[in-house]
């Protein structure tokens, strides 16, 4: 079995090197630092409701993601962002869904000379940048194209985007902007498509072991490990 750390793979002792066996750690933490100040999205856009689209969707499931618009969680994401910068604040947001957020702060990670040009990807400091950012597992699961299928099982707040929101949300986690995947339930169906991810490599391994530990680990927080065995 392998051990994937922060940026080697490297085999664990006494055990097999040949079986195709992975081992990643999860930090699941509070998200409680003194000098971090966390923003959830979802209690942010809740309050931006509209209420009467909400109640008239009238089977066209798909416009739940207007319920909470893409123009307001982007607002409150810019509020965010220009509240850390201007007042030199650290902050992290958990729960961005939207390519526009990205593009503000990959924008602010190249001024801050966190991008290797050689390989087009960021290397942050995570300790010593204003802000950061978390996916929500669900909305790395979910695309637009789900909501015939899966109705109200799938209304989140944020909402499920499409499927352009959806990929740019990867390509940030493999291009190393966002810092973190956000998981409320560790539940076997989370655990399953983590698994398919890597294993599809939709998610590189190093760059997996960063967004499940070591990236938290660098912000500061801390929290409770566990273990994630992939087999390849």
């Amino acid at each position: 079995m392998k051990k994937v750390l922060n940026d080697k793979i490297i085999n664990i002792e006494n055990t097999p090197i040949f079986d195709n066996k992975f081992l990643f750690s999860y930090l699941e933490s509070d998200y409680i630092w003194e000098n971090i100040e966390v923003f959830y999205m979802s209690e942010l856009l809740k309050n931006k409701e509209n209420t009467e689209l909400l109640n008239n969707l009238n089977w066209k499931y798909a416009m739940y993601s207007e319920v909470y618009s893409p123009k307001d969680e982007l607002e409150i994401f810019v509020q965010l962002f220009n509240y850390a910068i201007d007042n030199n604040k650290k902050i992290h947001i958990i729960w961005v869904t939207l390519k526009e957020e990205l593009d503000i702060l990959e924008e602010y990670y190249i001024k801050s000379g966190f991008l290797r040009e050689d390989v087009n990807c960021f290397i942050p400091d995570f300790k010593n940048t204003f802000v950061t950012v978390s996916v929500n597992i669900e909305n790395l699961i979910w695309r637009g194209s789900d909501y015939k299928a899966n109705r109200e099982n799938i209304f989140f707040i944020p909402p499920v985007r499409e499927s352009g929101q959806n990929k740019a949300m990867f390509k940030g986690l493999n291009r190393g902007s966002i810092a973190w995947i956000y998981i409320k339930n560790y539940n076997d169906f989370n655990i399953k498509f983590l698994s398919d991810s890597i294993k599809n490599e939709h998610i590189l391994p190093l760059t997996f072991a960063k967004v499940f530990k070591y990236n938290l680990n660098a912000i500061w927080f801390k929290g409770v490990e566990k273990d994630l065995i992939i087999s390849y």
